[in-house]
């Protein structure tokens, strides 16, 4: 019996040990600002900005499983992320527009294009690609951190918890950016009208253009500045930029509706990771205890082989503690997709949702505007234009 009694004490010992033993990994946020430019450019070197819907990158099955995220919440952080984005991009200045397109067009002078590699309470994984108009990649980076429950604590209405990631996003593409000379801010600016120009009337315009075998592109020689074929695009092209700017403000009032539900997801998603992590690192702990006393109970008598197996089945009953947190967290990704489900707007004397639909809608404006081109200048567009010649919409 004082045998029985001892091993009772040194098993519960090492659970005692191992409890003490175990760390948790400190997750440290990022301290990198927002960098702001102090001198006023010239407007004519001001580059405008795209900021494309992020790519919402697939989900496994273990992600819906245990993170509660599914396809609908992935959707939402593609708008809302692409929007703080620009958001953040506004604040450093040195920029002309900065919008979130729904497809890539040569409206703008610089296109920003992301993916979401992961992304939940705990951690955030993005793969941000950056060029201009004249097919020059600024460059491709994946950039990640992590957050904790203090980053949370400092987190407030305007103030994304991952915001530090955004900062190194914005500040890399403002360093690429005062790399390039003079000259070649408005080489690219001049390209990027030229491109548009060409998307919206192939000729005369795509003779001014010089496509090379890498898919970049340089200014053959420029139309005169007062051109009215040139003019005619430019007043088609002031009318894209007051519809996106209409799409813009039905991102902005999701960005705006979506902000509380979905810090509130991220931060309850991180405080049940947490639990569960603790609860089923318990649980093996238990388990192996329990074994380990099973073992000696076979060779030493019935009586410790039942504490084992009591034991063990404690064990199996935190396992199940950590199911509820795992269900917990599938439920709040079910609440969060809840609050955010597609908001019903008017466009164009039409009810159209800004999910799926208004990419479609901006496609049918865009060709709308090209028939207003038409209908103008007497210039057909001609539909059999190749997929490259589409792209330079």
């Amino acid at each position: 019996m004082n045998k029985n009694n001892n091993y009772l004490s040194l098993s519960f010992l090492l659970i005692l040990i191992l409890t003490g033993c175990s760390t948790t990994a400190v997750k440290v946020s990022d301290t990198e600002d927002i960098e702001t430019e102090t001198i006023q450019l010239q407007e004519s070197k001001l580059l405008d900005v795209g900021i494309l819907l992020f790519e919402k990158g697939e989900i496994s099955e273990e992600q819906i499983e245990k993170e509660g995220v599914h396809d609908g919440i992935r959707q939402a952080e593609a708008r809302y992320m692409a929007y703080h984005l620009k958001e953040t991009m506004q604040r450093s200045n040195g920029w002309g527009a900065i919008r979130v397109l729904p497809e890539k067009s040569y409206i703008a002078d610089v296109v920003v294009a992301g993916a979401i590699m992961a992304s939940n309470g705990e951690e955030m994984i993005l793969k941000i690609n950056v060029g201009d108009s004249t097919g020059t990649e600024w460059f491709e980076k994946t950039y990640k951190t992590e957050a904790d429950e203090e980053a949370y604590r400092y987190s407030k209405r305007g103030r994304d918890v991952y915001q530090y990631m955004y900062n190194r996003i914005a500040n890399d593409i403002r360093k690429y950016r005062k790399k390039l000379s003079d000259d070649e801010l408005i080489t690219i600016r001049n390209t990027s009208e030229l491109r548009y120009a060409a998307g919206i009337s192939p000729q005369p315009f795509a003779s001014y253009i010089s496509m090379g075998p890498n898919g970049q592109s340089s200014i053959a020689r420029l139309p005169a500045n007062d051109d009215p074929m040139l003019n005619r695009v430019r007043k088609v092209r002031d009318r894209e930029f007051l519809f996106i700017d209409t799409i813009n403000e039905h991102y902005s009032n999701f960005y705006g509706a979506m902000w509380e539900p979905y810090e509130n997801w991220r931060y309850y998603y991180m405080i049940e990771a947490e639990q569960r992590r603790e609860i089923e690192r318990r649980a093996k702990q238990t388990k192996f205890v329990a074994a380990l006393i099973m073992i000696a109970g076979v060779m030493r008598g019935p009586g410790l082989f039942t504490t084992g197996a009591l034991l063990y089945k404690n064990g199996m009953d935190i396992s199940e503690q950590a199911e509820i947190h795992n269900e917990a967290i599938r439920e709040l990704g079910d609440s969060l997709q809840a609050e955010v489900s597609p908001m019903v707007v008017e466009i164009q004397g039409q009810t159209v949702e800004l999910t799926g639909s208004i990419e479609e809608q901006y496609q049918q404006w865009r060709k709308l505007l090209r028939e207003i081109y038409v209908n103008e200048t007497g210039f057909a567009f001609e539909d059999t234009v190749t997929d490259t010649e589409s792209a330079q919409l």
